[in-house]
């Protein structure tokens, strides 16, 4: 059997669809590593703090707070990596409403898997209004925020992809500095300066920062060259951007010791910052050393899994956490939480794997059950 044929057995793409897009999918595999990261730190952020929140400063503290807050990229990252991909393309309004259609269907399908596996853990009683109300707000299952997010990016997307292409390059650097720039840095100045803060009425009037990502992403994938230098640059600045947050939470932890964590947030400027240089520097080591075509496959059907792995990632944490505990027994619990994210992702993605393979195999039969048919 050829792989090509049955791309879903392993998350390949066709030949035939590497006969249309191979070379776009090659110079972009990074952008596939990218979200394979991204997955995998969001893995990193709702597992990690339970470290930091049970201690007090001390090493451990100071390393996973720094590590939680370089887990706190991943939202940014997707974002950055959906501009890159989506806004190079013009969608038709048909495909834009099937693209939503789709996400919307997953996010219904998936909250009502999540409600009742929460009422089998925790004994809750069920109900029509009380399912529906939660699916309209948004507070079935930590992680699906960013679904509603995603949703509302997509009901904007063709919006977007118009603004992007007809934008010139010094406009859409100024829709990034009102947007990613001043709505990211000045909620981060009024935590130490409370007097220092914009009117609502201004920043209401202002493009969401969240929107401003997707549009940073493809101004990145556009206009910037990543050179050693500003490799180098990003680099630097990433550790320093992670330990300014890690001293900072540290200063508001000796302020209120209940409530430190108010760096917390995907658009401050810090955290949205911090991904665009993880960005830059992976798309810099990519440039730099190529991966085999054999590898870039590999890394594209990884990619492919990594939604999956997102969808599944609430039920795998509440199921596993005694698997943390174990291993708190044998290792520090910086290396313990590691391996759990490890299992936790690897185990999500046999399972989206595997769900794939077989459903590609019912496909499979389904096809050939029909040309036998055939007369």
């Amino acid at each position: 059997m050829r792989k090509g044929l049955f791309p879903h057995l392993v998350g390949y793409p066709t030949k035939k669809f590497f006969r249309g897009e191979r070379a776009m999918q090659e110079k972009k595999a990074y952008l596939e590593c990218m979200r394979i990261l991204a997955c995998f730190l969001v893995f990193v952020n709702h597992t990690n703090s339970s470290i930091f929140l049970d201690t007090s400063p001390s090493p451990t503290w100071f390393l996973s707070v720094a590590y939680f807050f370089a887990s706190k990229t991943a939202v940014p990252l997707f974002l950055l990596v959906s501009g890159a991909l989506l806004l190079e393309k013009s969608d038709t309004p048909e495909k834009s409403a099937q693209r939503l259609l789709r996400t919307g269907l997953v996010l219904f399908v998936f909250s009502t898997g999540y409600y009742f596996f929460y009422a089998w853990r925790k004994g809750t009683p069920l109900g029509l209004r009380d399912f529906l109300g939660k699916l309209l707000h948004g507070n079935i299952t930590n992680a699906f925020w960013y679904l509603y997010l995603y949703l509302a990016i997509l009901c904007t997307l063709p919006a977007l992809q118009c603004m992007a292409k007809a934008l010139d390059r010094r406009v859409l650097q100024w829709i990034l500095v009102l947007s990613v720039g001043v709505l990211g840095a000045v909620p981060v100045a009024q935590i130490f300066l409370p007097e220092f803060y914009l009117s609502p009425r201004f920043s209401q009037g202002l493009f969401s920062p969240f929107l401003g990502m997707v549009l940073w992403g493809y101004a990145i994938e556009r206009y910037m060259p990543v050179t050693k230098a500003r490799a180098g640059i990003a680099g630097a600045l990433f550790l320093l951007l992670t330990a300014l947050q890690t001293i900072a939470t540290y200063k508001l932890f000796q302020q209120n010791p209940q409530n430190y964590l108010v760096l917390d947030n995907a658009t401050y400027l810090p955290i949205s910052a911090s991904a665009a240089c993880l960005y830059i520097i992976i798309k810099y080591a990519y440039t730099q050393f190529p991966l085999p075509e054999k590898v870039q496959k590999s890394v594209w059907g990884l990619g492919r899994l990594t939604f999956g792995c997102y969808l599944l990632g609430d039920a795998a944490i509440n199921l596993t956490k005694p698997l943390f505990t174990f291993l708190k027994k044998y290792l520090h619990p910086l290396p313990a939480v590691f391996l759990w994210e490890l299992v936790l992702f690897a185990s999500c993605a046999a399972v989206v794997f595997l769900w794939k393979w077989c459903w590609a195999q019912r496909r499979t039969k389904r096809a050939l059950g029909g040309r036998k048919k055939a007369p």
